[in-house]
């Protein structure tokens, strides 16, 4: 399988993706954490060093199931809280894109 394909198959890129970005690095911001000091809180078992939470927070690398949950207890929050606000982003920038096309 070429890589162009594997790479499709294997990520996503969508305003979901986004918009959890969004939240993960502002939530983040509002606890004044480093991406070092939330990667040095990361289990020592996911191998985290501060250059995955960039690549994660600047949409290089996708993050899993494991790594949303333990990076939200680290950001003091639960996966439930992170998709309500992932949905409430969306839903405002939804909002947002529909007022515009429709003025045209």
């Amino acid at each position: 399988m070429p890589d162009s394909l594997r790479h499709r198959l294997t990520t996503f890129r969508n305003g979901t993706h986004s918009a959890l970005l969004a939240v993960l690095i502002s939530q983040r911001k509002a606890l004044k954490l480093t991406v070092r000091t939330v990667a040095a809180r990361m289990p020592e078992h996911l191998g985290w060093d501060h250059t995955t939470l960039v690549k994660i927070e600047t949409g290089r690398r996708n993050i899993s199931f494991v790594e949303a949950r333990e990076l939200a207890r680290i950001l003091q929050t639960n996966l439930a809280a992170l998709e309500l606000a992932v949905e409430a982003l969306e839903n405002a920038n939804h909002v947002v894109t529909s007022s515009r096309r429709k003025k045209r």
